[in-house]
């Protein structure tokens, strides 16, 4: 049980510091090149307006969704077994947010985006996947 837990750990971490540095370079491909001054999508204000509003509704959805999904009583039943997938889903519905967040900001240079993709940043922390938190998040489901 160890080794297939450090094992999971290995694999969310690489997962988390992969996404993490492509969505961080995404971004910076995005300000620092001019390719999307070339796009008349952005400059819409319809478009902007639309973007805008889903970032920010994706972000209030999905980041408390995120941080409480472990906590929920039909997912913690199934914790032991099936701890690498709800593990996985977690992380990737914080990082997805982010990510969307990040490109739009690099795309549209708005400091809106910025600050959602810090909320999502933040919350990341409260999810990093150390190898205590897994033992002691597959422990947890088995006590109960």
């Amino acid at each position: 049980m160890a080794k297939t837990i450090f094992y999971l750990q290995h694999r969310l971490m690489v997962t988390f510091w992969t996404i993490l540095t492509l969505t961080l370079l995404v971004t910076v491909l995005l300000r620092a090149t001019d390719c999307c001054a070339t796009l008349q999508v952005i400059s819409n204000p319809v478009v902007e307006y639309v973007v805008d509003m889903v970032a920010v509704c994706l972000t209030i959805a999905l980041v408390p969704l995120a941080l409480r999904l472990m906590y929920c009583q039909s997912v913690r039943r199934k914790l032991p077994e099936k701890y690498a997938r709800w593990a996985w889903t977690r992380q990737l519905l914080l990082q997805s947010v982010c990510a969307i967040d990040a490109v739009c900001y690099g795309l549209f240079d708005k400091a809106s985006y910025f600050y959602l993709a810090i909320i999502s940043l933040l919350a990341m922390v409260f999810v990093y996947p150390s190898q205590k938190r897994c033992e002691a998040e597959t422990n947890k489901g088995e006590t109960e």
